[in-house]
């Protein structure tokens, strides 16, 4: 007890303590509320769903780089396939070959034999067999793009040994 506080007295270095915890818990509790509503934000915005997250890709190779748009049309899902040919020679792409990881379903209807100058892009269009699959939904592709070389050491013609390039398409199926 100090000199001249009285017995009924509490200290007041108590009730200072007790402020300060109080002021403590009240701007963190503010920070915490703020921060939930940022989080809530971002949850109804989609920005933080799993698909949001997922990047979509085409890569058949550095020389071979492609896009891919897939949407449903006609009751099918359809795919724009464009491959840019980064070769410093002609080649010709004999065909592509594109279905699911699981292999269930095919895209079919890819055209081959064309001719694709360096640093040139051609578009393949194709539909996907069975079910469409819904709009916003992401889906993984695996296949292969067969090519011969047209380099101007063969002349006129293009060599007879096919290459195969493995690759991947990952993309969201955009409304039509």
């Amino acid at each position: 007890m100090r000199k001249g506080q009285a017995a009924n007295e509490k200290p007041l270095i108590s009730a200072r303590r007790g402020q300060a915890a109080i002021e403590y818990l009240m701007t963190y509790g503010w920070v915490l509320l703020a921060l939930v509503i940022v989080i809530g934000v971002l949850f109804s915005t989609g920005i933080m769903s799993p698909g949001y997250m997922v990047s979509e890709e085409c890569n058949f190779g550095n020389s071979l780089k492609c896009t891919a748009t897939l949407f449903n049309e006609g009751g099918h899902t359809r795919i724009i396939l464009s491959v840019f040919n980064g070769y410093p020679y002609k080649v010709r792409i004999n065909g592509v070959e594109l279905r699911t990881q699981d292999g269930d379903q095919t895209f079919t209807g890819f055209a081959g034999g064309v001719n694709v100058s360096s640093g040139a892009n051609t578009t393949f269009e194709a539909d996907l067999g069975g079910t469409p699959v819904a709009e916003g939904a992401i889906k993984r592709f695996v296949g292969n793009l067969t090519y011969v070389s047209c380099a101007p050491e063969l002349g006129e013609a293009c060599s007879n040994v096919e290459h195969l390039a493995s690759g991947r398409v990952t993309g969201r199926i955009i409304p039509n």
